[in-house]
């Protein structure tokens, strides 16, 4: 006679797939022959200490909770700037722009290419009088912000704002995405950035920054196009680990000091759904960048052998079907960036598969970091997962992944991005991933398995942009134009042109006369283009991507 099954048994599937979400395979057990090459204080250490692997501070969050700092940005710097202030209302401890498609590529708000595109993916900042709009009423000493975006432009829009409101540069705090040569995989903006002219400018940010606004971050480096396109865990870091080695030597180049200019560069990564692969991921990070820093440049500083991360959660594990599903993965990952040790955190909402976070989609996404960190009690602990067999062993395999694919890919790393070749890898790789879901081998809850019928899909409130306030908008940079002091804009802009063509001049300082006088970002872009040697359209002979 056939035994019946229980419903528990009949619920519950014994899993296929014994791997992390990146492919590492899982054992059933860890015990201490798994970590017995290890060496505490060589390979592990003390939180704050060399080499880092248990986070970079000493008491970690008990002396410095990471920062709440959710991104926004739609519509207008106006629109933007409302959004702000109620995020902060709502306990958000940190701000984070993230600007539009024209903005990403240097492109004016009025420039025909742009049209159709300003402010629906981010804040369109197109001019000094943009940064000054979007900072209104908001203290810029007082507050830390991420610009994230590319275009190292707009740092100069932001430095001039926080003049504007009587801030001194050294009072002023953030960072900014800025990184030139990790725009090349988010192939759906236009390549704006030639690779060499892009390094000089970040280059002379970086050094210009360390002595006159020594509290920001100048450089971010981290493309989100690397983990959403499909790389792995380790994969994301070697990447973005080349790359920030390619801006190092450019430093170098031009006469920086590691030691100084290293402790002024942050990472950004995404945090994926795999507690203990992400959470590892990043404790291999740090072990992996302090030693590359000590060997490779000789770095002795502390702050730069510190790899300082702010996590996104990765969009591409949510899903459209039964969204509200992806309120608890969010809440996971950012456990995962929590125990993982990093610095700052951006929680997507649940309905970003669909549209652009609605009010209570954003405060959601809010309160899952609150509650994270005054509920659960994870902060009470440094690297509360230190010494697990498992994540020991896992972090450590990492460690040694990371290494072998950066010494693969450090000398070609750019090559390899201009040319698309890398892309296309991790395109592959997203490819073998959605075939083990239509497989069934990969559970995706909602998608191949606990479906419910459309019927029963909750209907979700969509954000739709404000055309008239973004019409308004594109108006006034047509005013600005025309009421500002046009022979000012002209001759700051031709001396910023003349400074890039003197490539071994630093070029900040021109550019920040040509904030100034409300240049906009095209003409200060152009100017620089055309200086450097390049044309002054970046798409004159590239069919544009919108």
């Amino acid at each position: 006679m056939e035994k019946k099954s229980s419903i528990a048994e009949r619920y519950f599937e014994k899993p296929t797939r014994l791997k992390t979400w990146s492919g590492i395979p899982v054992k059933e057990t860890y015990t201490p022959d798994d970590i017995r090459d290890l060496d505490y204080a060589r390979d592990i250490g003390n939180p704050g200490e060399y080499p880092y692997t248990r986070g970079i501070f000493k008491d970690m969050y008990r002396g410095r909770m990471w920062s709440i700092r959710e991104i926004s940005g739609y519509d207008s710097p106006k629109a933007t700037n409302e959004k702000l202030k109620r995020l902060m209302g709502e306990g958000e401890s940190a701000l984070n722009v993230i600007c539009d498609a024209p903005t990403y590529c240097a492109v004016d708000a009025d420039h025909p290419r742009a049209e159709g595109m300003v402010g629906l993916m981010g804040v369109p900042l197109g001019s000094m009088r943009d940064a000054e709009v979007m900072m209104e009423d908001i203290p810029i000493d007082q507050v830390s912000m991420t610009l994230s975006v590319y275009t190292p432009a707009i740092v100069w829009f932001y430095f001039g704002a926080a003049e504007k409101q009587g801030v001194a540069l050294s009072n002023v705090r953030g960072t900014i995405l800025a990184d030139t040569i990790d725009q090349g995989p988010v192939r759906y903006f236009a390549p704006a950035f030639p690779e060499d002219l892009g390094c000089r400018v970040v280059a002379d940010i970086l050094i210009w920054c360390n002595k006159n606004a020594p509290r920001f971050y100048p450089l971010s480096v981290g493309s989100n196009a690397w983990r959403e396109s499909g790389a792995t865990a380790a994969q994301e870091i070697a990447f973005d680990f080349c790359t920030a080695r390619r801006y190092l030597k450019e430093v170098v180049a031009r006469g920086g000091n590691v030691d100084e200019i290293a402790q002024r560069i942050a990472f950004t990564h995404r945090v994926g759904i795999d507690i203990f692969e992400e959470a590892a991921k990043f404790r291999a990070a740090r072990r992996v960048w302090a030693r590359m820093l000590r060997e490779e440049f000789g770095a002795r500083n502390p702050r730069a052998l510190s790899f300082k991360v702010h996590a996104v959660t990765k969009g591409t594990d949510y899903t459209r079907q039964q969204p509200e599903n992806n309120i608890v993965r969010v809440a996971y990952q950012a456990l995962a960036a929590v125990l993982g040790g990093v610095q700052s955190m951006h929680t997507m909402s649940y309905d970003e598969p669909i549209c652009l976070p609605t009010e209570e989609s954003h405060r959601i996404a809010i309160r899952t970091q609150q509650i994270l960190a005054y509920e659960t009690g994870v902060v009470n602990v440094a690297d509360p997962l230190g010494g697990s067999y498992y994540v020991e062993s896992l972090t450590n395999r990492l460690a040694e992944e990371i290494s072998q694919i950066m010494e693969e890919h450090k000398e070609t790393i750019v090559e390899e991005i201009y040319s698309e070749r890398l892309m296309h890898s991790m395109q592959r790789q997203a490819y073998e991933f959605q075939q083990e879901v239509e497989s069934g081998t990969r559970k995706v809850i909602g998608v191949n398995c606990f479906q419910i019928s459309k019927e029963e899909e909750r209907k979700t409130e969509l954000h739709k942009p404000s055309w008239d306030v973004i019409d308004k908008y594109v108006e006034d940079v047509k005013e600005l134009k025309r009421t500002r002091n046009n022979h000012q804009v002209k001759e700051s802009v031709e001396n910023l042109r003349k400074v890039a063509e003197r490539k071994e001049e630093n070029l900040v300082p021109a550019a920040m006369d040509a904030a100034r006088s409300y240049a906009s970002l095209g003409e200060i872009w152009g100017a620089i283009r055309l200086g450097y040697g390049y044309s002054y359209d970046p798409f004159e002979e590239i069919e544009y991507p919108f």
